[in-house]
């Protein structure tokens, strides 16, 4: 697929991409109209905090950057570079949101410190799917706690619960899409500050955090 859509004049990808993403605001506009969506924490959503959060829950992420863009908070997402970057991208600029684009390869060292540059400003709130972009499912990568860690900054845990959703189960991220008229809930854990020895040892961290949130 990736192929075929290096021959498509870019016009007519950037046209497909911009109606992709109005049907994608649309849908989300129903549900937040039609949904009762409760943010149960998210005043632990502050300036100069990172969020942590599953692939699977990357539309419903949409949802909460709006209602945090009605608050005046703007947040960082780290996004792949890929092509499907281009559309979440163009989708979380909507909501007053910045994307940074996680490219692949040889560029990744100089992106990385570039990240690591950037999220020790003040008052900047970094968010990113911890087991994206590609897996494995729940498995979360270092790269957001060794930020935080760097930047002396604290991590919040954002979690969605299961009921209101419908799951895509043939995707390796289980994505799920929430549905108009549901009961929503959203859900902020606040993990703090992550020490150096708690990334030595990262996997008995990731069992003890997470396993408070079961």
């Amino acid at each position: 697929m990736g192929k075929i859509a290096k021959h498509v004049p870019m016009f007519l990808r950037r046209g497909t991409q911009h109606f992709v993403v109005a049907i994608w605001r649309f849908y989300a506009a129903l549900v937040m109209r039609t949904a009762r969506i409760e943010y149960d924490g998210i005043e632990e959503i502050a300036a100069n905090r990172m969020l942590g959060f599953w692939h699977e829950d990357s539309y419903c992420m949409q949802l909460l950057l709006k209602e945090l863009h009605k608050h005046n908070k703007s947040v960082h997402v780290i996004v792949t570079a890929e092509r499907r970057g281009d559309y979440i991208s163009e989708m979380v600029t909507r909501y007053g949101s910045i994307p940074m684009r996680l490219p692949d390869g040889l560029q990744m060292r100089s992106f990385l410190n570039d990240l690591k540059e950037e999220s020790k400003k003040e008052m900047l709130t970094l968010a990113a799917a911890m087991d994206g972009p590609s897996g494995p499912y729940h498995k979360p990568k270092r790269l957001l706690f060794m930020l935080a860690h760097e930047a002396n900054k604290e991590i919040v845990y954002v979690r969605y619960e299961k009921k209101g959703m419908v799951t895509l189960p043939w995707r390796w991220d289980k994505y799920r899409i929430p549905l108009p008229f549901a009961k929503l809930k959203c859900k902020m854990y606040y993990f703090g500050m992550i020490e150096k020895s708690e990334l030595r040892n990262f996997d008995e961290y990731v069992k003890r955090k997470f396993g408070e949130t079961d």
